[in-house]
């Protein structure tokens, strides 16, 4: 599971979004890793709630940042945190015992939607924030 954790090519060149992405990448490889060694009803290695609380903190950064910045897309980019927010809440809720673990396709559809929203939404406001600057610093701009 390790294809799972953070690679190089997620980072944005802002280190407390880079640290915050990274942190959430972790906890969601550590539920599949912690998952797969788990006895039943052993605790997971990063929890549901931790990574709900991980994501709270991240999306109030980025929503910090992007009002700072007077980012035109601002309201789009916060509707998917709230979707997805709210995706990881129910699930925590409705799953308290988690016998086994998280179960392998709920840690796949956490790690896709994170991994699509960092590579496209999260490079948006990115070029937005450096403009020129990222562009010529290598920055990836294929979502645009």
């Amino acid at each position: 599971m390790n294809a799972l954790g953070w690679k190089d090519e997620y980072a944005l060149g802002i280190p407390a979004v880079d640290l915050q992405h990274r942190r959430i990448f972790d906890c969601i490889a550590g539920m599949a890793t912690t998952g797969l060694s788990q006895s039943a009803g052993a605790p997971a290695g990063c929890s549901v709630a931790q990574l709900a609380d991980l994501l709270r903190q991240h999306f109030s950064l980025e929503e910090h940042m992007m009002r700072s910045f007077d980012y035109p897309e601002l309201d789009a980019h916060v509707e998917q945190h709230r979707r997805f927010q709210a995706e990881v809440d129910h699930f925590g809720q409705t799953s308290p015992g988690l016998h086994g673990g998280v179960p392998h396709a709920t840690i796949m559809a956490f790690q896709a939607w994170h991994c699509e929203h960092v590579g496209s939404s999260d490079r948006l406001y990115v070029e937005f924030f450096l403009g020129p600057r990222y562009k010529r610093a290598g920055g990836n701009s294929a979502s645009t």
